[in-house]
């Protein structure tokens, strides 16, 4: 049973590996959890050959978000912007905090804009986890002047690899840029062996890189940077390479830090005032043995701090990080050349460029290639949570349909033909609407899961235009000790409260339980004297949906540690979108019918529509939108593990020789779905203009009655 938390802040280097090494060899009873504001990390030493066009943005970047699944690590994604340390809860922006009992922090370090107008007009290469959205910002951005004006900020390693990885990057595509190199000294790479100074000298001019020297920054302005001595240079944009700054918070929240406001640690790593935090990387400042910020020692610090953390849970002695003094230190030259040193000895050529990219893909590829083995169920298939963990159609009606039930003349009691809510009492012709919903977690952010399966189970009233006005929960947290459950609860309940309040809804009541995994439903209730049908459609309607699909695929293929990054930040953004702007808006509109598309996918909550009325639908396959990455995980045969029991319906489809990966798509369960709604044209211009709902099909007359056909057409 897990008994505490180790929370790591900032997927780092080091934490990359730590993490990695604590999967081989685990902190017995201890729960970990990475809290990162980006699921890509970049690894420091590639990324001028990023900038430069050598390695595409996957080769370079480390996935946190599957280095977790295969570390069995909780994956917060989230900013940090404080830490109460009396109460032990690291705050988080725009999210309930988390607590913890020990956390590591390797957020490395933030951009220096102190120099007035830097921060208006400048960018700063710092932080490194930022920097190829940096990048391509700074492309998007370029100006459109014949030859724009960039100035490198910064004379050292970073400013030199980063101005010749530029010039490189443009000479290749034969786009017209010039660049300056400033820097406040009149000597390259202070510090460095004359011939490695010599080396980078020759590459400055090979690329006509123009170097400024002793041109001290005081002043940035839109086109032009000023120095401490009154000199001006035009240009067209500033890039910051000069010694990043600490974040605020750590400071700001009682940390015993240097000068600079970085960690201060001891030889353990071990905040020098706090002893349940450490720090490594950037962010941190060895107090007894310093050492410069560079990625080699944070990488060189990774099995002290795993050593150190399991001393500390168990209360052993910790042990010295012993760190060499010197080390290869490699610069690129724009191209497939570099210059290095260790110690007197000095080098160049493309030989050097080659065996630092052998260096950096074999640290690459522990993140890769080498990656721990995800937890197997063996020869039990995956089974998928969310809405993708429903009872199939076809089962669930063929239960219902032989279940005997009290008679009551006010209430439906064929259900086989139940609307998104029931009606669960009749008073002075005012009905009263309840709905239950609810699924296994997809997610241990337990905030976010109370977010989202929150929305989910106010969409069943919605779709009956109704407004909610009560619910209740019902939680069932895996086991675990109680100090862990109670932190799990708040979180989640922190989430399902703050969404209910979106919602104009109040919690009345509820039900907790212990189970071996976590589940989460609500009980939603309203009340109308008029409801939304889901079965009036009419002849000519337009068929509108106001989200796109895909969560089931995306759900299915992030379970598997195979989602790119870029498709599970577009999965959360679905998650968490609430169908409550759609619903105000069109809520005095005259909608014929309503449903909101759930654990059936479209194709199975449209069949619903339809079923028993004279009409059939015809969607426009490229109209439905999908979200990120869908179609190319349905594709690669990604699938809902509920998908099996919904392709029986496609019986009932004309598909024609559509793509199979595309279709499927259609029948995919969805977890907080959009609301699809059928309406007449004349209605339809008002609630384009008022939402971001899109038309996907039209409603036809047909003389069936039984076995509806959708037609799909392009």
């Amino acid at each position: 049973m897990l008994e505490r938390d180790l929370v790591f802040i900032g997927g780092g280097h080091t934490h990359a590996l730590v993490l990695r090494m604590l999967a081989m060899k685990p902190i017995e009873n201890v729960r970990l959890t990475l809290i990162t504001d980006t699921l890509l990390t970049p690894y420091s030493g590639m990324l001028p050959g990023y900038i430069a066009g050598h390695y595409s943005l996957e080769e370079t970047h480390l996935d946190l978000n599957k280095l977790c699944k295969a570390a069995n690590v909780n994956l917060v994604h989230a900013r940090v912007i404080g830490i109460d340390v009396t109460e032990k809860k690291i705050q988080l922006e725009n999210q309930a905090s988390l607590s913890y009992d020990k956390v590591s922090i390797n957020t490395g370090s933030t951009p220096n804009v102190n120099v007035p107008g830097a921060r208006e007009f400048g960018v700063g290469v710092k932080p490194v986890s930022q920097l190829t959205a940096t990048w391509r910002k700074l492309i998007a951005e370029k100006s459109n002047s014949e030859t724009p004006h960039w100035a490198i900020i910064g004379g050292g390693a970073a400013g030199i690899e980063m101005v010749l990885a530029i010039a490189h990057r443009f000479k290749e595509t034969g786009e017209a840029l010039k660049l300056s190199l400033v820097q406040s000294g009149d000597t390259l790479l202070p510090g460095y062996h004359r011939n490695v100074q010599k080396h980078v000298a020759i590459a400055l001019k090979q690329y006509n890189i123009e170097l400024v020297d002793n041109f001290r920054v005081a002043k940035v302005t839109e086109h032009a940077i000023e120095s401490n001595t009154g000199k001006s240079l035009a240009i067209d944009q500033s890039i910051w390479c000069t010694p990043a700054t600490a974040p605020a918070w750590p400071k700001a929240a009682g940390l015993d830090t240097d000068d600079a406001g970085f960690i201060a640690v001891n030889e353990f790593l071990q905040s020098t005032s706090h002893q349940d935090m450490f720090a490594c990387g950037d962010v941190a400042a060895m107090i007894k043995s310093p050492r410069p910020k560079a990625g080699v020692y944070a990488v060189r610090s990774a099995p002290f701090l795993v050593k150190n953390l399991h001393a500390a849970f168990r209360q052993q002695p910790m042990t010295d990080l012993k760190l060499q003094t010197d080390f290869l230190s490699l610069v690129s030259l724009g191209g497939k050349s570099a210059v290095g040193q260790r110690g007197w000895l000095s080098m160049k050529g493309e030989w050097v460029w080659h065996w630092k990219d052998r260096i950096d893909q074999k640290f690459m590829a522990l993140f890769d290639k080498h990656l721990p083995a995800m937890a197997s169920m063996g020869d039990e298939p995956m089974h998928c949570a969310g809405c993708g963990s429903k009872i199939g159609p076809e089962l669930l009606s063929e239960t219902l349909k032989d279940l005997t039930l009290f008679p009551n003349k006010e209430l439906a009691t064929d259900l086989t033909q139940a609307e998104d809510a029931a009606v669960a009492a009749v008073l002075k012709n005012t009905q009263l609407l309840q709905s239950i919903d609810g699924f296994r977690a997809f997610t241990k952010d337990y905030y976010k899961l109370g977010i989202a399966a929150t929305h989910h189970a106010v969409n069943d009233l919605y779709a009956m235009g109704i407004q909610p006005t009560s619910a209740q929960v019902w939680a069932n947290l895996e086991f675990n000790h109680p100090r862990l459950i109670k932190r799990d609860f708040k979180r989640l309940m922190a989430g399902v409260t703050e969404t209910l309040l979106h919602h104009e809804t109040t919690l009345v009541g509820g039900h907790s339980t212990e189970g071996l995994e976590t589940h989460l439903a609500l009980v939603v209730n309203g009340s109308s004297e008029s409801l939304w049908k889901k079965g009036a459609v009419e002849e000519g309607d337009w068929l509108m949906l106001n989200k796109p699909l895909g969560t089931g695929i995306l759900l299915a293929a992030d379970a598997q540690g195979i989602a790119p990054p870029d498709s599970v930040e577009a999965l959360w953004e679905t998650l968490l979108q609430s169908n409550r702007e759609f619903f105000t808006a069109i809520k005095d509109q005259q909608i014929h019918a309503a449903t909101d598309v759930t654990g059936f996918g479209l194709i199975g909550h449209l069949l619903e529509m339809l079923k028993g009325t004279p009409y059939d639908a015809e969607l426009t396959l490229e109209s439905i939108p999908l979200i990120k990455g869908a179609l190319e995980q349905s594709q690669r045969g990604v699938e809902s593990s509920l998908l099996p029991h919904l392709l029986p319906l496609l019986s009932q489809c004309d598909i024609g020789n559509k793509e199979l990966a595309q279709v499927k798509c259609l029948l995919d369960p969805q977890t907080n779905g959009g609301l699809l709604i059928s309406v007449s044209p004349d209605v339809v211009q008002e609630i384009m203009a008022k939402t971001d709902a899109i038309k996907i099909g039209e409603v036809h007359h047909t003389d069936k009655t039984e076995n509806h056909k959708i037609k799909l057409v392009r």
